[in-house]
């Protein structure tokens, strides 16, 4: 995406992303933010046209991927944040098509 496009791919809309400055508002409880934000008030002390800079927050996202069992089953996520109920089972929301079209989750088997 990067080679054709020039940027990358991202969760957060380019207008949160621009809004760095903000994040130094929890630094009076995350020690990470406030070493962040002393340095970027140490940076402002050295130039203060730094001030008038825009900061960006970068989001980085971990994918985990499929891992496949014995059987041909498909764990999808450990401790997935988007599961669901459908018909008194927790299924993962992202494969909630399979159950409502074939009742279970599909299964790899080997190519012959």
């Amino acid at each position: 995406f990067h080679f054709f496009k020039g940027t990358y791919l991202s969760y957060a809309s380019p207008k949160l992303s621009k809004m760095g400055k903000s994040i130094f508002l929890i630094a009076p409880f995350d020690k990470a933010t406030r070493r962040t934000a002393k340095k970027y008030l140490l940076s402002c002390l050295k130039n203060p046209l730094n001030i008038f800079r825009r900061l960006h927050l970068q989001t980085i996202m971990f994918i985990q991927p499929v891992d496949f069992g014995i059987d041909g089953e498909q764990n999808m996520c450990d401790g997935c944040p988007d599961i669901t109920v459908w018909n008194d089972k927790l299924v993962w929301s992202c494969r909630l098509e399979e159950q409502k079209q074939f009742g279970t989750f599909l299964k790899s088997v080997p190519q012959k």
